[in-house]
């Protein structure tokens, strides 16, 4: 049974099980990522600094107007009230935004969904033949601290359109991989879909051990 991949909660090696909107016939994942768990921390976390930031100011101007004028003392249950639903409904938005916001990496093209609200989101895709060439960077602190980076593809056709794949922990092994993809879809299409899938933190004797079960993936053409 095939499964939406804005609908699966982890992603596993082979992909065949797994489709996108758009996806053409033929069309074969080779890798499907979401940005790092730790950025739906950082995320969770700013979402509760919030909650607890109403909640306090909400007590302290509640308790200040209550010493003249005692009746609003009962508005310290609505401010309580207010709070737990700011939480909720952003806790729900953060982990649906989340979840539906996908990078995947096929033989023919990248592309990505991006959902701005549980809503709304937009597609953006760059073909293989359409990329002039790659990098991944990882400048700032903040992603140092937490081993983050970004993949980027950039296609000179016309006006150049950046592709990214943003707060990851394996970009430049992404890197090598999308540029041995390019490398044998221009010098072996034919062979394109015997291209074996990208697998984050597998590599020499266990990768290779892994893909003695699946003998329809040759190699990464060299």
């Amino acid at each position: 049974m095939m499964k939406n991949v804005i609908e699966v909660d982890n992603f596993e090696f082979p992909y065949t099980d797994l489709r996108f909107p758009g996806e053409n016939q033929g069309e074969r994942i080779l890798f499907v990522t979401r940005e790092s768990e730790i950025i739906k921390v950082i995320r969770l976390l700013a979402l509760t600094g919030v909650t607890l930031l109403i909640l306090v100011l909400g007590y302290l101007i509640v308790t200040t107007i209550e010493r003249f004028v005692p009746q609003v003392g009962v508005l310290v249950m609505l401010v309580i009230f207010l709070s737990l639903a700011v939480f909720g409904i952003g806790l729900w938005w953060v982990l649906a935004t989340f979840k539906k916001s996908v990078f995947i990496i096929t033989t023919r093209r990248l592309t990505k969904i991006i959902y701005t609200t549980p809503f709304t989101s937009y597609q953006f895709s760059l073909g293989l033949d359409e990329i002039e060439d790659t990098g991944s960077y990882g400048a700032s602190f903040f992603e140092a601290l937490f081993g983050l980076g970004f993949f980027v593809a950039r296609s000179g056709a016309g006006a150049i359109k950046n592709f990214k794949i943003v707060n990851i922990t394996y970009a430049k092994d992404l890197h090598n991989y999308v540029n041995k993809l390019l490398y044998s879809f221009k010098h072996f299409p034919q062979r394109i879909n015997e291209f074996r899938p990208f697998i984050p933190n597998l590599k020499g004797e266990a990768r290779e051990a892994l893909f003695q079960k699946y003998p329809e993936y040759k190699t990464e053409f060299e």
